[in-house]
């Protein structure tokens, strides 16, 4: 696989609804969250053709290191993959800018 920072950066700008540049800034700290990461495994395993242990995300927290972790192969063992992320993105109620109201 050559170097996936730059999809995983379109990726997490993805996830977390907002542009995000800083490639060693910490998923959790850019407003990511436990249910978020799952959307954001989803789409890593997606790009890498293959599953990845959510584990792995929490101890690869930034893109620099996720990249690296996609680009080192599947040597880590995979995990459950559960919903898929357009099925997670309907769960969390995807479009950020709708209100609590507009919903119901």
């Amino acid at each position: 696989m050559t170097d996936p920072t730059e999809d995983i950066r379109r990726i997490w700008s993805t996830v977390l609804g907002t542009e995000v540049r800083d490639t060693d800034v910490n998923f959790f700290d850019a407003g990511g969250h436990s249910l978020l990461v799952m959307v954001l495994q989803e789409h890593l395993e997606e790009l890498a053709m293959r599953e990845i242990a959510l584990e792995d995300l929490f101890d690869h927290p930034t893109i620099r290191a996720q990249a690296a972790l996609l680009a080192a192969g599947p040597d880590a063992a995979a995990v459950d993959a559960g919903l898929g992320a357009r099925a997670r993105s309907q769960l969390l109620g995807r479009n950020r800018s709708e209100t609590v109201e507009d919903r119901a």
